[in-house]
């Protein structure tokens, strides 16, 4: 084997790696942001009796203050 096949298969080998863990992050981020929601979803929600139910207005924030 020359230099230059040597070379080539290292650097097909990196791009096929890249491929696959780029194909596997497109699957598994939208999954794993899915988790993490219901995770904060169910922390932040523990404290009241029905964590399944919108938060009220008034736990929300105070709109921004104009020019600000």
């Amino acid at each position: 084997m020359k230099g230059f096949e040597i070379i080539a298969i290292v650097v097909g080998v990196f791009f096929a790696i890249g491929i696959a863990v780029g194909m596997l992050l497109v699957i598994a981020l939208p999954l794993l942001r899915g988790m993490l929601r219901n995770r904060r979803n169910r922390s932040r929600h523990m404290d009241s009796g029905n964590w399944w139910k919108q938060p009220r207005d008034d736990d929300r924030r105070p709109p921004r203050w104009p020019g600000g």
